[in-house]
């Protein structure tokens, strides 16, 4: 199945600039890398693809280093006639599983400039230690997630639901539809694979369960494939294994429970993370910006996706949509969710998502999730019922310079006029959780009311 991404409108500005350089579309397998390029090459005119795991596409980089040799064994082997006015696109699929193709990019940016050039990798960073001269400068790259809620809503034809949820219309009869479709949505989670059973299934859950946790497998099994020796190998089997039921915060010498060392450990989870398979999420200490990531404070985990995080979890989903709002299971699987959302409309590699916290001897206080936006450092509270204390907010807003503060919660939209226990009075946004990857849109739509 086809389904529309946001990427797109990336992608065709890429395409239309002056001079363009290969771009690598970075992201854990199964998120819809290649099916995403292998859509957008209806806008070219040929459309070439080489798959470097095969050994007959892998032998075009091995044998020579002059990309217009390369290219023209390409063009002989595939029988294409090629001039500078043919719009060609080449997609190079699975380069990490050659460093020489990745060395070799810049000279298509350098040497063939007419040439559209994209390239997409799983686990990249298990390769680059042994690629000798990365092309810095001369690639570009973006970062592909699984699919997020206004995604779901395309590949399940809900056009009209659609219009209205990426025309920010928060009124009450739109939310209860929105609601139900995104409780829908956690139990599929964003991996492509997942929504297509799904769509298959005539919109049962039924094999969902299994789609997950074969993927799952896969990843385990990708660690023995790229684990750079049987410690290393051990090590990021041990954080998979035990990643989807590590919630809470934590540190890297409780994770290791005595069996494997702190160091080891973190090592591990630095490649995962890299490799887009989970996240550590730091807090940070700051109320203004710039936003600073405290590694000596401990993390929290995020999974790739939450429909991951459900299935490997065993809650099925009768007991997730008719459970308590107030059961703790629930409400990490909405701060999880919201977190991938908000992560999903970015396509940089540089972007960092943080907590905030205040920890002293008499008091502790937690924000579920910080944005930059306008140049402010916004609070986002994130609550899985239709309720929630503000005493956490309220220390955060009462330590920095703007108004402005966001809670999501299970209820419609609202802007109301807080007043902080020290007298700072501050706007607070009511968001329904589902628009959690809109906070930024819907905060400059409401500007003028936010003072």
């Amino acid at each position: 199945m086809l389904f529309y991404r946001t990427l797109e409108k990336h992608i065709f500005h890429w395409m239309q600039k002056p001079v363009r350089k290969p771009l690598i579309i970075r992201g854990a397998r199964q998120v819809g890398k290649t099916t995403f390029v292998k859509n957008m090459a209806q806008h070219f005119d040929v459309f070439i693809e080489l798959n470097l795991e095969h050994k007959k596409d892998k032998v075009f980089f091995s044998h020579s280093d002059d990309v217009k040799v390369i290219f023209d064994s390409i063009l002989l082997d595939k029988s294409i006639e090629y001039n500078e006015h043919t719009k060609i696109l080449l997609f190079i699929d699975e380069i990490q599983s050659s460093p020489t193709a990745i060395k070799l990019l810049r000279y298509f940016y350098e040497e063939l400039p007419t040439l559209f050039v994209i390239a997409a990798g799983s686990l990249l960073e298990f390769t680059l230690d042994d690629v000798s001269s990365f092309p810095v400068g001369r690639v570009e790259q973006l970062v592909m997630y699984p699919m997020n809620f206004e995604e779901y809503l395309s590949a399940i034809n809900k056009k009209a639901l659609l219009d209205r949820f990426t025309n920010l219309d928060v009124s009450s009869n739109t939310y209860e539809i929105l609601y139900k479709e995104f409780q829908h949505y956690l139990l599929t989670g964003g991996m492509p694979q997942s929504i297509a059973m799904y769509i298959q299934d005539n919109y049962s859950f039924k094999n969902i369960q299994v789609v997950l946790e074969n993927l799952w497998l896969n990843y385990l099994d990708d660690t023995l494939k790229y684990g750079k020796n049987d410690k290393n190998k051990k090590t990021l089997r041990y954080i998979l294994e035990s990643a989807p039921f590590s919630l809470d915060r934590f540190s890297f010498e409780s994770y290791s429970n005595n069996i494997l060392k702190a160091r080891d450990i973190g090592t591990a989870f630095r490649q995962l993370e890299q490799a887009r398979v989970l996240y550590l999420i730091y807090p940070t200490i700051n109320t203004e910006l710039p936003l600073i990531r405290d590694f000596k404070k401990r993390p929290r985990l995020q999974l790739l996706d939450t429909g991951l995080l459900v299935a490997l979890n065993k809650k099925s989903a009768e007991l997730l949509l008719i459970q308590d709002y107030n059961d703790k299971f629930r409400g990490q699987i909405i701060n999880h969710a919201v977190i991938q959302e908000v992560m999903s409309t970015s396509t940089s590699l540089l972007d960092n998502y943080m907590f905030w916290v205040r920890e002293n001897t008499d008091s502790n206080a937690e924000i579920d999730l910080i944005l930059e936006w306008r140049g402010k450092a916004i609070p986002v509270e994130i609550k899985s019922g239709n309720a929630g204390r503000l005493k956490s907010l309220h220390s955060f807003m009462d330590r920095t310079k703007h108004h402005v503060a966001v809670r999501l919660l299970a209820n419609g939209f609202s802007i109301e006029t807080v007043k902080t226990v020290q007298g700072k009075i501050f706007k607070l946004v009511n968001l329904p959780v589902f628009y959690a990857s809109q906070i930024k849109r819907i905060l400059d739509k409401y500007q003028s009311e936010l003072g």
